[in-house]
This record gives structure tokens, C-alpha cells and sequence, in this order.
């Protein structure tokens, strides 16, 4: 198997928490002699106010361990204990292992159930298991935690709009976002794509917008009715579901913009007051980024007509008294405002309020949903995009377009949630392997991601308090399927978790990624997660200097003679990937020499620059006897010119299941 080549410098763990493989990091770890071992004879003990995190900590570890946690007069204890005085952070724990006795202790629920998934990753790796694993030893080495959260805001985004996930799905993905101590799950629930909450007062929502006439669905060459919705009912099993885990759920429901499904529902809150489907993609699943032209159909709420405010009202009435959450998310994003400038009634509107053009109309938009929102006793949160004509007075602004419009709604005394697409999207690719399921274009590998800082270095102390936290998002464009949503998030998910829980001078991809390499990705794999994992090892590089002028082909030899003993009997994938310059990479013949002789060879053509196509070549190794030369020589030009930068590497994609 190849080895993984970090493509950052393996600094060695800080000193506190050197011994942890807990994800996200501690903010501090001290380690002492001796270890606890769980048994058939450990008692969980619940003091006054914790039953609730003792019953969910017993369910954690009765699967794998098959022990009951609930022997009497036993001297082996796990207690969790409240303590009112024990920090003014409800999120805060402290966590002690001694040899007899582990004690968890906070001062709310919610740190005793943050000390109950560090526990859990302190264990092997086994006791994420769903069945009785026999032969392990449950040992836990002593130690004391004192550990809280950086940021209040822990987000993850799921799209249930462009692919449905049944009540069962969304629960599994609370689960693990619960493990990695996120706090906020932000259920994207309309779009132009599906309706996929009921609403009672507006029946056809869900009986037309929640369904869509698929090409591709179910199977290539036909068109299936696709989709489903939430009931109220399940809403609330969520909701409950997810509060038991300490997880706040925050709902949006696109407004006035990707509304494709609700007016194919109510022709008469569209721009032209004429009837339309819902939203479709080319292909199911999604193999593009671009969709059919729409003529004649609308993707935005005609803003003028009181018809569509009472909509609106009618709708976020029933949205509150389903989700207890502070914040209500209303989108605000990609408003096709060209709809408004052809709409007779939107431009009358404009005229008789005196509002500056179609961003005018947007922002007193925003503003009736602001006012009344915040008459409700809730806070009005939306896509960067808000900012336009003017931002709403209480309202919260979530930067998803980099982070200048975060910065832009902190330097005005907005609070804000940062969720650039530039480091955090996870629906983007994560590496440059062509083998990778199709994505939305992008690129957002685990080191990228790990590596963002939510509080930009333009705000001051006093500014930067308006950062609430960090959220990413999974769109759902390109993912149809359990499966799929696994591999989009998961890892990235687990550096974003370490990014907004932990200290951040603690924090450091290469201690991370061994921490990932010890423990979590084994633990991810007991749980069934099928999560992205790629070996790839660095083959060489290209640089204009290695390339001729006007397009003219060039013949790169690399010597792979010292890489011998990491590719011998492998049949491997040579990726070409693109780093910079203004040219892409043509790339025309792949051959491997021994001693002159060839070995194997893949002709295709294929490019690697701002997108790739057929960049990858399958080179056979077996056949390499290691007693001479060893060459892989690559025949391939610019694009247009010579300045073009790239990396070569051979590459095995471990995942579980990729189609």
C-alpha cells in the first residue's frame, strides 16, 4: 500500500495534549499513571440533574461492550456530576480518570454530554461499533480534561432540498455531529428543487413542491416522480432528537429567491402568475453543474404583491412553532432580480416607495420578514447576499461568498456566522483524483479546510466579538445517496469540528491528521462511515521550465528508481494535478521505462488546469524487476503557452464505495 505523503510538516503535539487522540482537540490534558477499566462490574452514576446524559452514555457503551452499567454497590464508577459554580460556560467540562473512579463534571447538561464524547473516544475504537465486540479490552488511561468550546456557533449545513433524506438519515447525521461536539444543524428545507416541510395552511406545498419529474430517476433513460417531505411530526422527532443531543436545529426556508417549488405550488406568488413545475436536474444523479434553461418560469416571489408577504408570514408562523431556535434562516441568496425588472407590479412598487431599483426592493424585502421576525421573538439570519440595498436592523448575516460580506455586517455591529464557499464548502472536490464521484467544481481538500481561521485579521478585538462561529455546508446538488453524503463530509466535517471547538494556538493539521491516522478513521469505519481517503505519493512536478513555448510537445522524464520499494506489484493511478500559471496541462502519453525498456504505458488524451478531464493514467508496476533504471516519461504541452505548475503523484483511493 502507498504511503501518504503530508503535504505539511509533521510538527509534533503540544505538550497538553500530546497522549490524546480525541477529536476535537482538548484545551487541556494532563496525563497521569495507571488507566480504568470499563466492565461488567462499572456503574454509570447519574447525580441529581444528569439522568437524561447518564441514559445516553449507557446507550453509547452497551452495544460494543454488552455490559448494563448499572451494578450496584460497585467501587468501578463512572459519575457525572452538575455543578452550578464549576464554569459560567455551559459548554465547559472537566473529565478525571483514575484507576477506580472516572468523574465528569459541569455545571449544565450540555458539558456533561460534551465529557461523555470524549469518553467514548478515549476507549478503542471498537465501542463505536453497533454490535458486542468480544476480545476487547475497555481500557481508559488515567488522566484529567479541562476542556470548552471556542465559538458558541459549531455548524454543519444539510441540503434536504436538492436530494431528500429520509427522517432515519438526518438522524444518523445529528449522531455524528454530536460526536464531534458541532451544536448547530442548520436543515435547509426549500428550494427551487423540493418543498420539503408541511405546512398546513398551504397543502399544495407539499402535495406539488415536494415532488419534481426527474430525468434519470429511477433508473438512466427514464423520468420518475422524485422527492418527500417532512411531516410535522417527524419535524418535531427531529427536533427533539436533536436537542437530546444538545444540537440546535436551525431552519431555512428560501425567501424570496431559489422558489421555484413554491410557486409551482401557488402560481400567484411568482412574477408572471403563471403555473410551473418544480425545479429538475439534466441528470439524476447530477453530473454537471449547469441545469436546463427555464424560459418562462420564475426562481423568485413577486416582493410587490401583499399576497406573498401574507405567504411568507403564514409560512414562518408555522416554521416557529416547530423549531424552538432563536435564529430563523430565510436564504436571501441568488435572488434572480432581472424577474423584478420586467414585472410590471414589482416596478410600480419601486417607484411609489422610492426604493433604490431591484436591491431596494430586496432589502425592504428582507426588512417586513426582519421586523417581523423579531416581533416573534426571533432572529432573522441569511445568505451575505442580505447586505444588498441596505441590511435589515436585527438581522444576522451568514458569509458564504468569502468572507468580505462577514466582515463587511461585523464592521456595522451585525453578528455574524462565518461559512465562506472558499475554504468550508464541502460539496467541492477534495482532491484532484479523477477517480473522486462528481462534485460541485471546486476545491476544498482536508488540509484547506483544517486550516481556515474564522475571525478575519481586518476586524478589531471589539469587531471580532460579532463572530458567533464557524458553520460548513453540504449542498446536495451532486449527492443522491447515504453513501455519497458520507464521502462529501466526512473527514473535512472532523477539521471543521476541530476548527470551531478548539484553541487556536492548539491547533496543527499535521497533529491532527495523525490523531485521524491513530484512532478516528478506525472509529469512523465501526460506525460505518464512508468517508474520502486517498494515499497519494508525490511522483515529481512540472514548471514552465520543463515546458516549450507556442504548444509545442514536450518530452518530462522523472526518476522513479528511489520510489522503487513504495510502488513494486502495484497497478497504480498516475494523477496529474494542476497547482497555478495561466496555462492548463495537455497531456498526450504516460510510459514506464526499466533500463530503457518499456513496461507500461497508457496513451489517452487528457488536461488538468482550471478543470481536468482524463488526468489520471493507469501505469502496471508488477512487472518492474528493481534492478536498473526506472523511468516515467510523459509526453505533453501547454495550452496556449508554457506557464503552467503541477504535480504528479500515484494515487489509491481507499474509500469503501466510490462509483
Amino acid at each position: 500500500m502507498l504511503k501518504l505523503i503530508l503535504a505539511v510538516s509533521l510538527i509534533l503535539p503540544s505538550a497538553f495534549a500530546q497522549n490524546s487522540n480525541v477529536i476535537p482537540k482538548p484545551n487541556e490534558l494532563i496525563k497521569k499513571s495507571g488507566s480504568f477499566q470499563l466492565s461488567a462490574e462499572t456503574r454509570i452514576i447519574a447525580e441529581k440533574g444528569a439522568e437524561k446524559t447518564a441514559k445516553l452514555l449507557r446507550g453509547y457503551l452497551r452495544p460494543a461492550t454488552g455490559f448494563s452499567l448499572t451494578a450496584q454497590g460497585s467501587s468501578n464508577q463512572i459519575i457525572l456530576k452538575l455543578d452550578k459554580n464549576t464554569a459560567s460556560d455551559k459548554a465547559s467540562y472537566t473529565l478525571q480518570v483514575s484507576p477506580k473512579k472516572i468523574i465528569i463534571n459541569a455545571s449544565d447538561e450540555t458539558g456533561l454530554f460534551y465529557g461523555c464524547q470524549t469518553l467514548r473516544q478515549l476507549l478503542p475504537a471498537q465501542i463505536f461499533s453497533k454490535k458486542r465486540q468480544k476480545g476487547v479490552k475497555w481500557t481508559i488511561p488515567s488522566l484529567c480534561i479541562k476542556d470548552a468550546p471556542r465559538f458558541g456557533w459549531r455548524g454543519l449545513m444539510l441540503d434536504s432540498s436538492r436530494h431528500f433524506q429520509t427522517v432515519t438519515e438526518v438522524k444518523r447525521f445529528i449522531d455524528l455531529m454530536a460526536m464531534h461536539k458541532f451544536n448547530v444543524f442548520h436543515w435547509h428545507l426549500t428550494d427551487s428543487h423540493g418543498w420539503r416541510i408541511e405546512i398546513k395552511k398551504y397543502p399544495k406545498l407539499t402535495e406539488v413542491g415536494a415532488w419534481r419529474d426527474q430525468p434519470d430517476y429511477p433508473k438512466k433513460g427514464k423520468k420518475g416522480r422524485y422527492g418527500g417531505f417532512y411531516t410535522q411530526e417527524e419535524i418535531k422527532e427531529v427536533v427533539a432528537y436533536a436537542k437530546a443531543r444538545h444540537i440546535t436545529i436551525v431552519p431555512e426556508i428560501d425567501m424570496p429567491g431559489h422558489s421555484f417549488a413554491a410557486v409551482a405550488s401557488y402560481p400567484h406568488l411568482g412574477c408572471t402568475q403563471k403555473g410551473q413545475y418544480v425545479d429538475y436536474f439534466f441528470t439524476y444523479p447530477a453530473n454537471k453543474q449547469s441545469f436546463p434553461n427555464r424560459r418562462g418560469k420564475t426562481d423568485v416571489l413577486c416582493a410587490s404583491r401583499p399576497k406573498t408577504l401574507e405567504f411568507c408570514r403564514d409560512v414562518l408562523d408555522e416554521v416557529i412553532t416547530l423549531f424552538p431556535s432563536q435564529y430563523i434562516h430565510i436564504g436571501g441568496d441568488e435572488v434572480e432580480k432581472h424577474v423584478w425588472k420586467h414585472c410590471q407590479s414589482c416596478q410600480s412598487f419601486i417607484k411609489d416607495n422610492a426604493l433604490n431599483k431591484e436591491d431596494g426592493l430586496q432589502s425592504w424585502f428582507i426588512q417586513q420578514l426582519d421586523h417581523y421576525l423579531t416581533a416573534k421573538g426571533k432572529r432573522l439570519l441569511g445568505w451575505d447576499e442580505i447586505l444588498q440595498g441596505g441590511l435589515a436592523q436585527n438581522a444576522t448575516v451568514m458569509s458564504w461568498q468569502g468572507e468580505k460580506g462577514g466582515i463587511r455586517a461585523a464592521k456595522m455591529g451585525h453578528d455574524v456566522v462565518m461559512s465562506p464557499q472558499t475554504y468550508i464548502y464541502l460539496d467541492h472536490g477534495q482532491s484532484h483524483s479523477p477517480l473522486e464521484p462528481p462534485h460541485w467544481p471546486g476545491h476544498k481538500p482536508l488540509n484547506r479546510v483544517y486550516n481556515y481561521e474564522p475571525i478575519p485579521s481586518q476586524l478589531s478585538t471589539e469587531e471580532a466579538k460579532h463572530i458567533l462561529g464557524v458553520q460548513a455546508n453540504v449542498w446536495t446538488a451532486f449527492i443522491h445517496e447515504q453513501w455519497k453524503l458520507d464521502l462529501s463530509t466526512w473527514p473535512r466535517a472532523s477539521a471543521v469540528a476541530e476548527v470551531a471547538w478548539s484553541a487556536k494556538e492548539a491547533r496543527n493539521y499535521g497533529d491532527f491528521y495523525t490523531r485521524m491516522e491513530n484512532s478516528h478513521f478506525k472509529r469512523l469505519d465501526h460506525i460505518g462511515v464512508n468517508y474520502w481517503r486517498e494515499n497519494s505519493l508525490e511522483l515529481g512536478q512540472w514548471s514552465p521550465t520543463d515546458l516549450k513555448p507556442n504548444q509545442e510537445i514536450s518530452s518530462i522524464s522523472f526518476n522513479l528508481k528511489p520510489l522503487y520499494s513504495k510502488l513494486k506489484n502495484e497497478k497504480v493511478d498516475i494523477v496529474f494535478s494542476y497547482t497555478k500559471g495561466a496555462h492548463a496541462l495537455r497531456i498526450e502519453d504516460v510510459a514506464l521505462f526499466e533500463n530503457g525498456k518499456l513496461v507500461s504505458r497508457d496513451q489517452h488524451d487528457g488536461h488538468t488546469g482550471g478543470s481536468s478531464k482524463a488526468n489520471n493514467y493507469t501505469i502496471d508496476f508488477s512487472k518492474v524487476t528493481g534492478k536498473g533504471e526506472l523511468t516515467l516519461k510523459v509526453t505533453a504541452y501547454g495550452d496556449g503557452g508554457n506557464d503552467s505548475y503541477g504535480k504528479i503523484t500515484a494515487s489509491q483511493v481507499l474509500t469503501k464505495r466510490v462509483k
